[in-house]
């Protein structure tokens, strides 16, 4: 509001009661649960740029296949992507909502980019790097969005205020915690 710029829901929950849509194990029932989670109120969609505030893109399911082709149906203009996080690289190691690297969109992005699955994915995770751009740039395209601007690592760490060797910050980096440093 302070911006001046008109806040409006152009999407409404369907159901509390649908939880995170990356989580069933099943990527059937990740549709479902995307499908039928959120629904387009399309007199506040047409013709609007919109952006979409993400907790972060995990595979891009929720995203590519329900909410952008509702937005697209609803006769949105540009639709933005901001994440919360910065591309995830690496499967969790304390939740199973990820159970492989191979299926995070920003890998997915980068086996394109490659030809192949990679080991070092450092230049990756530099946003000053070409490949860290032509990988937002190629997962923009992929989600079929007008841009995609994920928050920086630094930028993460900052806004939990807390050390950044008090953090997990594995999916992001590859960097296992240090449980003496916790």
């Amino acid at each position: 509001m302070e911006s001046g710029k008109p806040f409006r829901r152009a999407l409404v929950k369907y159901t509390p009661g649908y939880g995170r849509s990356y989580t069933p194990p099943s990527q059937e029932t990740r549709d479902l649960v995307a499908k039928m989670k959120l629904i387009p109120i399309a007199d506040i969609i047409k013709g609007n740029r919109i952006v979409i505030c993400e907790d972060s893109i995990v595979r891009g399911t929720q995203l590519k296949n329900f909410t952008i082709k509702k937005l697209r149906n609803a006769g949105v203009r540009e639709i933005h992507v901001r994440p919360a996080c910065p591309p995830l690289m690496f499967p969790c190691r304390f939740n199973l909502s990820t159970r492989s690297a191979h299926e995070l969109a920003a890998r997915k992005a980068i086996r394109e980019l490659e030809g192949s699955d990679i080991e070092n994915v450092t230049e990756y995770t530099d946003r000053k790097t070409e490949k860290y751009k032509k990988m937002v740039e190629w997962i923009s395209k992929d989600l079929d969005v007008t841009t995609i601007r994920y928050q920086s690592i630094d930028d993460m760490i900052k806004s939990i205020g807390l050390p950044r060797e008090k953090l997990c910050l594995y999916c992001w980096t590859g960097e296992s915690p240090n449980p003496k440093k916790s």
